[in-house]
């Protein structure tokens, strides 16, 4: 379903009233012909001009999938200028929704709302009314009006880096929907790691703050972000770090867990279920491993560190002398 804020306007038609708005449902059959499922409230006062606005709504909709799939649920709202980025989206986010859940194993038909803001001021309207959001992010979820929201696409370089943000906010969605209260590094751990946002820097900057002492344990990080927004990045690495090991290493177990996932679930049995350890015991276990495991990315660490500062050593010892 294609929800686009002023589409009306954009196309030059008169406005359909609000009590009349249009649901559309493209799905797509097995030989990749398209049904019609669009469905409109009948009325029987209908200018002429609406039931144009239909057929070309609906044929401008057809042309934006290019790939055989099957989400009805996809909703997008956005400014009128923000139309051909909206087109973009849909196109590619039911693609990286299906390789998501295909790793999962899991298929649910969620809602999904994204909602593009206009420009700053209106970005900033909606981190007001979600208080916990910090004015420097580019998107995320609340789970209040089940919603994304994104930065407009002008404040964000790179569509590749909007991709993972969006399935980035749709993976705390999918997460949200399944259990009650898992911890927030799985939350973020998933998100970062399964839309391939765990980068080569990220990792180290988790190293480097590893060295520096600022790096909370697992347990820790149950519930709440670090206080300092430097140590974010490095709360995300690790965050990631600790699924990919559930998923590298404990594969089988990884996948229990999610066969088990259901609506509201408690997610701390589910885990002990799981992997026969609680999240407690995960933590402990992978302080242990984070020191042996990451001892030879710690020593390329700490010189780089020192490759770093001797340039500062050089010019200070010129300007003594």
């Amino acid at each position: 379903m294609i929800k686009i804020k002023g589409f009306e306007n954009y196309l030059k038609f008169p406005q359909i009233p609000k009590s009349r708005k249009l649901n559309f449902r493209i799905r797509y059959t097995s030989t990749g012909q398209a049904e019609n499922t669009a469905r409109t409230p009948k009325n029987k006062n209908q200018k002429k001009s609406t039931k144009f606005l239909f057929l070309l709504f609906f044929f401008t909709v057809l042309n934006l999938f290019s790939e055989q799939q099957i989400y009805e649920n996809i909703t997008i709202e956005s400014a009128p200028k923000d139309i051909n980025f909206a087109q973009k989206i849909i196109r590619e986010f039911a693609s990286d929704i299906e390789k998501f859940q295909r790793k999962i194993g899991l298929y649910p038909d969620i809602p999904v709302k994204i909602y593009i803001a206009e420009d700053q001021k209106d970005y900033l309207s909606i981190i007001n009314k979600n208080m916990k959001i910090m004015e420097f992010s580019q998107g995320f979820y609340s789970s209040k009006t089940n919603t994304i929201y994104i930065r407009n696409p002008q404040k964000i370089r790179g569509f590749i880096k909007i991709r993972k943000l969006v399935l980035h906010e749709y993976i705390h969605l999918f997460i949200n929907y399944y259990w009650k209260n898992p911890p927030l590094w799985f939350h973020e751990g998933m998100a970062v790691y399964f839309s391939d946002d765990l980068s080569y820097d990220r990792e180290l900057n988790f190293i480097k703050n590893y060295i520096l002492g600022n790096s909370l344990c697992l347990e820790e990080m149950k519930f709440r972000y670090p206080k300092n927004r430097i140590e974010w990045e490095s709360f995300y690495a690790k965050s990631a770090l600790a699924v990919k090991y559930l998923f590298a290493k404990k594969r089988q177990e990884f996948y229990t867990l999610w066969d088990n996932a259901l609506p509201s679930r408690d997610f701390d049995k589910i885990f002990l279920q799981s992997f026969y350890f609680t999240t407690k015991d995960f933590s402990n276990f992978f302080e242990e491993y984070s020191k042996t495991h990451f001892r030879a990315e710690i020593l390329l660490a700490s010189t780089g560190i020192i490759w770093g500062i001797l340039p500062l050593i050089f010019i200070i010892g010129v300007i003594r002398r």
